[in-house]
């Protein structure tokens, strides 16, 4: 049955993207036949923009909504801009610093891309789309930052250098020692609305895919809620409906039945 899908808003790691963190042939192939149709692809990423670019080559989505939501761009103007003060992110970073359990400290910024406390590997499978730039974080940075992101082994201490300022929220990604602060208005819920009302599409006629804590919003709200099959529970609970894995291209086959082959 043919559903009346104005725009995609997905995900892209452990959603779009494979184990391998790579787009599919059928998955590029079934995007381009979408937005052929007049249907607009968004990619909704905790990624940062600088880190998207093997897949906005294949892709060329019509909007990036980046940072799990601080920035949100339509063909490439900023139409959504919610970074944490220079100030709330210096305290934050001199917070992290000297603290024993934190071992990477990353932070992400519009000019500078990311930045991070100590070399890393970029043969790394957890790096190499993320060039890093390695940078004294003892004094602050002095400017303002769209999310900061540490690898952590206490499971109690973002919560108490986040508790100091009421606008950052902190997010700890599943199966993963990395925890995020950003501003509490930085969410991909927050980005979709903004595209929502500046490309004139009703909430009603997105469909929304992905997999992690930070999709449950998107997945509940959007008019049309598609959890894939690897997804966590949380968000599995919210979906409209459950499609293939990512390692079966899920979100391919679910919009080819239901966009393409009733075309």
């Amino acid at each position: 049955m043919r559903m009346d899908i104005k725009m995609i808003v997905t995900d892209l790691d452990r959603t779009l993207l494979r184990r391998d963190s790579h787009i599919s042939e059928y998955t590029a192939q079934i995007l381009h036949a979408c937005q052929q149709l007049g249907i607009m692809v968004a990619f909704a990423t905790a990624r940062g923009e600088t880190t998207c670019k093997r897949f906005t080559d294949i892709i060329k989505p019509d909007a990036m909504i980046t940072n799990a939501g601080a920035i949100a761009k339509v063909e490439g103007k900023i139409i959504y801009h919610v970074p944490m003060s220079a100030e709330i992110a210096d305290q934050i970073i001199l917070a992290c610093v000297p603290e024993p359990s934190i071992n990477f400290i990353t932070a992400y910024t519009e000019d500078e891309g990311y930045l991070v406390n100590k070399p890393v590997d970029p043969n790394d499978a957890g790096w190499h789309d993320f060039p890093a730039s390695v940078v004294d974080f003892s004094k602050g940075l002095g400017c303002a930052v769209h999310k900061i992101a540490i690898e952590v082994f206490d499971d109690t201490i973002a919560e108490t250098i986040a508790a100091p300022f009421p606008s950052v929220s902190i997010m700890r990604f599943t199966g993963e020692r990395i925890v995020r602060f950003a501003d509490k208005a930085a969410t991909k819920w927050e980005g979709i609305k903004a595209v929502a009302a500046y490309t004139g599409v009703d909430l009603k006629n997105i469909a929304a895919f992905g997999d992690d804590i930070s999709d449950i919003e998107m997945l509940k709200n959007c008019g049309i809620g598609v959890a894939v099959d690897n997804a966590i529970p949380a968000a599995k609970a919210v979906a409209d409906f459950i499609c293939g894995s990512h390692d079966e291209d899920g979100v391919a086959q679910w919009l080819e039945e239901r966009c393409i082959t009733c075309s």
